[in-house]
Formats: structure tokens, C-alpha cells, sequence
């Protein structure tokens, strides 16, 4: 089991607290940019040995720091505190890794801040409905819009454990509690979900009124799960088509808790594509 938590460093950008840590070495530079509801979602690839060639930043996000947070924060800003990050670590320009929702902020930073970008590897983007194939947008507010009535709901009563439940069931499967505590430790886990609020009142939020800018220049690798479900292939299919210079990668029995469950596969076509 991981120590999270080891290794911190705080910084504070636009009024914002962003956390880090930074393997240092000669490497090129390779930021993770984590999901939603866990800041913890990119620990174990950071320490992967797959990754050892590389100088690996984890970034973690403003409002999961406990920190400053200020309000009305968009995909934008999270992408601008990341290259703002990079460049304060003389890490610019970077190999860019970003799991489901975080592949908004580092498609965000690809178009906005190019200079501090390499290349930018997305690991199961997020099924939002600017990424999306649209033939599975209705499809997917069906299915998905009661579970976050639940969870929104449960996060105006202050109920944060209830809500995290129902999202990552939902994102992840009915047994995503069981594979989060083997890797991180049920303690870690049941503090993420004790303190997810900001996720489903700032980033929640943020990420449905993003819009996806296709002006990427810079070479991508898509990355999915050959068990996610087939609204997912469809998405990293469609979003390939859009980017100017874009591959998929498919890891085998694997789905979107891939950053905890298949690390070292993970780094390893991270590290054949970083390069």
C-alpha cells in the first residue's frame, strides 16, 4: 500500500492552493493531472518503475488540497494553475497524462498554453457531452442523470459519502470501493469521499460548461479499457477524428479505475509514447 500522501508541496496560484510532488531527476518532464473525486487516481503511476526514465510531477488539483478555493473556478483556470505550475518548476514544456475528467484541463492546456506542452496522453476522457459521440448523448443523460440527481442531492444535505458512492459506482462499477481501498487504504479513500463537496459544486459544474476546442497541435494518445463500456470506445474514437495527430491505445482488463488497478501497463504505453 501507498503512502499517498508523502512528498506534498503546496503552492498557491491565483488564489488557488494547488499540491504537488516531483520526482526531480534529468528526465523530461511528465505532469499527471488526476480525475474527479479523488486526487489520489494518478499515485500509483507516478511511482510506477515504467515511468523511472521521466522527471514525474503529480499535480493535485485546487479543491482537493483543503486549501484555497476560490469560487466559479473553470476547466480554464485548473489549466492555467498547471501551467503555471510547470513553468514556476522549470518543467515547461511537459509530457502531459490526464485521467477521465482532468483530460478536459489537459486538452484546455494543450490549446491555451501550447509552449508548455509536449505531448498530452488522455487515460478513459470523461463521457461528457462535448466528447462524447453524439448518437450516445440522450443515451447517456438517461442512464446517468438519476445517479446524479442522487448525488447532488446528497451533497446539498452535506451527505458527501453518499454522493461519492453513487458517482463512482457509477463511472467505475460496483466494485470500485474494494479496488480504491486495496491500492490506497480504506482510511485515504474514506477521507476523499468525506470531502468531495467541491467536486460536484465547483468541477462538476465546470466540466458540463466546457467546451472542446479541437486546435490541439500537439501529438496525443488516447487511452481506454477493452472492458469499459462501448460509449467510451465511441468517445476516444470520435475525439481521435478531431485531433490533428492522434493515436489509441487499448489496455486489456481494464476499465476506468485503470490508474489503480493496471499501473504499470498504464506507464508502460505512457512511457513508449512519451518519449
Amino acid at each position: 500500500m501507498i503512502n499517498a500522501h508523502a512528498g506534498l508541496s503546496l503552492a498557491l496560484i491565483d488564489g488557488a492552493e494547488v499540491a504537488y510532488t516531483d520526482s526531480g531527476g534529468d528526465g523530461e518532464p511528465l505532469l499527471l493531472i488526476h480525475g474527479g473525486g479523488l486526487a489520489d487516481w494518478l499515485t500509483p503511476l507516478a511511482a510506477t518503475p515504467e515511468l523511472a526514465d521521466h522527471r514525474v510531477i503529480r499535480m493535485v488539483r485546487a479543491g482537493y488540497t483543503g486549501g484555497p478555493l476560490p469560487a466559479g473556478l473553470t476547466v480554464a483556470d485548473h489549466a492555467r494553475h498547471a501551467a503555471t505550475l510547470l513553468r514556476q518548476l522549470d518543467a515547461a514544456p511537459a509530457h502531459v497524462v490526464a485521467h477521465s475528467s482532468g483530460s478536459t484541463i489537459a486538452l484546455q492546456l494543450a490549446v491555451d498554453d501550447p509552449a508548455a506542452v509536449r505531448t498530452v496522453a488522455l487515460c478513459e476522457p470523461p463521457l461528457v457531452d462535448a466528447l462524447a459521440d453524439p448518437a450516445d448523448v440522450d443515451a447517456l443523460h438517461a442512464a446517468f442523470g438519476p445517479v446524479m440527481g442522487t448525488a447532488m442531492a446528497a451533497t446539498a444535505q452535506g451527505d458527501h459519502a453518499t454522493a461519492f458512492d453513487a458517482f463512482m459506482a457509477m463511472v467505475c462499477g460496483p466494485d470500485y470501493r474494494a479496488v480504491m481501498n486495496d491500492v490506497l487504504g480504506a482510511g485515504l479513500v474514506e477521507e476523499a469521499a468525506d470531502h468531495c463537496g467541491a467536486f460536484f459544486t465547483s468541477e462538476l459544474p465546470a466540466v458540463g460548461a466546457w467546451t472542446f476546442d479541437p486546435a490541439v497541435t500537439r501529438p496525443a494518445l488516447l487511452i481506454q479499457g477493452a472492458d469499459s463500456p462501448p460509449p467510451v470506445h465511441r468517445l476516444v474514437a470520435r475525439l481521435a477524428g478531431l485531433l490533428p495527430e492522434a493515436a489509441i491505445a487499448t489496455v486489456d482488463h481494464a476499465n476506468h479505475l485503470m490508474p489503480l488497478s493496471a499501473p504499470a501497463e498504464l506507464g508502460a504505453v505512457v512511457a513508449r509514447f512519451a518519449r
